[in-house]
């Protein structure tokens, strides 16, 4: 398998969110509205913060994963995630850590059909591991520091 064709099974899938994050997301998003109007920091579309979100998990290094019976939310499919020089940086940093979590992505290129779908669920789950933590961590100052998110900066 190639590249192209690892990053079009990445991008094929809908990276999950733990559904008691879903209220901090509308709040700092602005689904379908461009204008900026608004009391708060926010980003655009949901995908966005959740990139956002990536990031500040991947600073902290820090993951928090979705257990088996929790409650979660699908995202956006990956590969629509704007814009694409950041969901690229994503996939760069998930990919330079894919030793971490069991594989060299680069042995993926010979490898069979089961190895490459076992990949590809950890590539997710790491990505929804760092995400998550990033979304607690902005809940967190929400719930407590929540007139940091009228600065325009803070985001």
């Amino acid at each position: 398998m190639d590249g192209i064709e690892l990053r079009d099974l990445i991008g094929q899938k809908r990276p999950r969110y733990k559904e008691q994050y879903k209220s901090l997301i509308e709040n700092i998003s602005k689904k379908g509205d461009a204008s900026g109007k608004g009391g708060f920091s926010s980003f655009g579309a949901f995908y966005q913060t959740y990139m956002y979100a990536f990031i500040v998990g991947y600073k902290l290094k820090k993951q928090n994963f979705i257990q088996i019976n929790e409650q979660s939310k699908d995202f956006f499919v990956f590969s629509q995630w704007n814009p694409v020089p950041i969901r690229d940086y994503i996939a760069m940093l998930l990919l330079n850590e894919s030793e971490q979590y069991g594989f060299k992505w680069i042995d993926l290129e010979d490898a069979a059909t089961e190895a490459i779908d076992a990949f590809v669920t950890e590539f997710i789950r790491q990505l929804e591991g760092y995400a998550n933590a990033g979304l607690e961590y902005l809940q967190n100052k929400w719930d407590n520091e929540s007139m940091m998110f009228l600065n325009p900066f803070f985001l």
